[in-house]
C-alpha cells in the first residue's frame, strides 16, 4: 500500500484479510505511523503490540519490508520508566550492540518508541540506519502519537467486542425456542428472531420497524402501554406481562413477555429494551379449564353454587346502587328420586344434562342458571318490566320440560317446580333471597308440582 508521500504501508503477523469496515481503522493506524516517521525524518515506523506482533509498519519507498519485519521487535522493549524510549546509536548501546539486527542487516542504529497506554500493551516506534539525537519536541510528539494510537486500538477492541456480543446474541436468539425482540424506547422493533414464524406466523422482516402495540388485543393495550411507559421512563429495569397478540391468520395468541431495559454504554441513558417472548396458549387453556371446573358443575356444565353466589352478590350490590330489580328462581325436577330409583343413576345423569340443555335453550345471555346439587337449580333473571315477567319465564321453563327424555329404549316424563323471589321485595341480600325462593318452591310442590309460586312473605 503506498502512502501519500510515496512511502509504503505493510502489516506483519498472522492477520486475516481485513473486512471492508476495517479499512478506515487500518488507514488511521497507517496515518499515525506516517506522522511518526515524518516527525523524525526516519525511513521506518511501526506500531507493535506487547506480544511482539507488528500491527502496522510504514516504510520509505526505498526500504525493503522483509529486512525490517523482525527489526520492529526492538520496539517491544520498553523503557524502565514506562515512558518513551530513545536509543541514539544501537551500535554503542550495551544491550543492543550485539543483536544481529544491529550488527548485521538492516543495521539498525536509531530507535525511538512510545507506549500506547499505561499498561504498555503496545508501542509506536521509529527506526533509522543513521544514529541521531532527536529533539525534545520530536520525542513529545511521538509520545502524543503513541497515546492516540492506543485510543485507536482501544476503540477497535471495543468494536470487536461489540461485534462478538452481537454475534453471540444473534446465535442465541436464532437458536432459541423463545422469540427474542430488540426495540427502541418508542416501542419500535429493531430486531426479532426467526422463531416468530412459529409464534405469530410472520416473517421477522414483516415486524421489524413496527410497534408491538399494533397487534396487541384491545383488552390488553392499557396494561401493555403502562409497562412500556414505565420502562421508557427508566422506572422499571425488568418487567413481565401476559398479553394477546394477533396471529397472521387472525387468531389471538396468548404470550408471556419478559422485558429488560437496555442502556447506552457511553451515556448510561436508557436506549431501548430486549424481550424474551413465549407462547402460553396451552397454559392459558389449562388455567381456563381449571377455573371452569372450579366454578361450574362437571355433569351439566352449568354454573355451580359458588359462582351463582358471586353473581347474586353482584346483582344485589347493583340493586343498592339503583340498578334494576331481579328475580331468583329456585327449581327442582319433580319426582327425580323415583327416576333414579326406577331407571338408575345413569338415567338420572341423562335427565340432569337434558334439563340443563333445555334451560339454556330458553334463557337469554344475561341469565345465570346454576346447578346447586342433586336435582336443584337456581336462576338469576334481571327484570325488564314488572314481576309478571318472572312468571312468564317460569311457564316457559316448565313448558320446556313437556317432552319426555328418551333413555334406553323408553321415555322418562319430566316435570319442574319453581319458587320465585323478587329483589328487593322478598329480601335484599343473597341468603334472604335464596331462602325466600326455596320457601316458594315448597309451596309450588304443595300446589301439585309442575307449577310455580311467588314468595308470599319476606324471609
Amino acid at each position: 500500500m503506498k502512502d501519500a508521500a510515496g512511502g509504503r504501508a505493510a502489516s506483519f503477523g498472522e492477520r486475516a484479510e481485513p473486512a471492508a469496515e476495517e479499512v478506515e481503522f487500518m488507514l488511521a493506524l497507517a496515518g499515525l505511523c506516517r506522522l511518526a516517521r515524518t516527525a523524525f525524518d526516519a525511513p521506518v515506523a511501526s506500531l507493535c503490540l506487547s506480544d511482539g506482533r507488528t500491527h502496522w509498519i510504514d516504510l520509505d519507498a526505498a526500504v525493503d519490508p522483509a529486512a525490517w519485519e523482525f527489526a520492529t521487535s526492538l520496539a517491544g522493549r520498553p523503557d524502565a520508566t514506562g515512558g518513551p524510549m530513545v536509543i541514539e546509536d544501537a551500535a554503542r548501546h550495551p544491550a543492543h550492540a550485539d543483536l544481529p539486527l544491529v550488527s548485521g542487516a538492516p543495521a539498525v542504529r536509531f530507535l525511538a518508541s512510545a507506549p500506547t497506554d499505561a499498561a504498555g500493551s503496545g508501542r509506536l516506534a521509529v527506526f533509522d540506519t543513521q544514529a541521531r539525537a532527536p529533539s525534545v519536541e520530536a520525542v513529545a510528539r511521538l509520545a502524543a502519537l503513541g497515546t492516540l494510537a492506543g485510543q485507536c486500538l482501544a476503540l477497535e477492541r471495543r468494536a470487536r467486542e461489540a461485534e462478538q456480543r452481537e454475534a453471540e446474541f444473534r446465535l442465541l436468539a436464532e437458536t432459541s425456542t423463545d422469540t427474542i425482540v430488540r426495540g427502541n424506547l418508542d416501542g419500535i422493533r429493531l430486531y426479532i428472531s426467526p422463531s416468530v414464524r412459529s409464534l405469530l406466523g410472520y416473517e421477522p422482516e414483516e415486524l421489524v420497524g413496527r410497534r408491538a402495540m399494533e397487534i396487541v388485543h384491545p383488552d390488553d393495550i392499557a396494561g401493555f402501554a403502562a409497562l412500556m411507559q414505565r420502562i421508557r421512563a427508566g422506572h422499571l429495569d425488568i418487567g413481565d406481562i401476559e398479553v394477546r397478540q394477533r396471529h397472521r391468520n387472525g387468531a389471538w395468541v396468548w404470550m408471556e413477555a419478559s422485558l429488560r431495559l437496555t442502556y447506552d454504554r457511553a451515556t448510561g441513558a436508557p436506549n431501548g429494551y430486549v424481550a424474551s417472548v413465549r407462547g402460553i396458549d396451552r397454559r392459558k387453556n389449562e388455567e381456563a379449564r381449571l377455573e371452569h371446573l372450579a366454578t361450574h358443575d362437571a355433569l351439566t356444565g352449568l354454573a355451580n353454587r359458588a359462582l351463582l353466589g358471586e353473581h347474586l352478590v353482584q346483582a344485589t350490590e347493583r340493586l343498592r346502587q339503583g340498578g334494576r330489580r331481579f328475580a331468583v328462581l329456585y327449581m327442582d325436577i319433580d319426582h327425580f328420586k323415583q327416576i333414579n330409583d326406577g331407571f338408575g343413576h345413569r338415567a338420572g345423569d341423562v335427565v340432569l344434562r337434558e334439563v340443563a340443555a333445555r334451560f339454556q335453550a330458553v334463557l337469554g345471555p344475561e341469565d345465570i342458571v346454576a346447578r346447586l346439587g342433586g336435582d336443584e337449580f337456581a336462576l338469576i333473571h334481571t327484570l325488564e318490566a314488572d314481576i309478571s315477567e318472572a312468571g312468564r319465564l317460569a311457564w316457559r321453563l316448565i313448558a320446556a320440560m313437556a317432552e319426555p327424555v328418551a333413555f334406553a329404549g323408553t321415555t322418562i316424563p319430566l316435570g319442574l317446580s319453581i319458587g320465585i323471589a323478587i329483589a328487593p321485595d322478598r329480601g335484599s341480600d343473597a341468603d334472604a333471597l335464596i331462602a325466600s325462593a326455596d320457601r316458594a318452591l315448597y309451596e309450588a310442590k304443595l300446589a301439585g308440582r309442575n307449577t310455580f309460586r311467588f314468595a308470599s312473605e319476606t324471609v
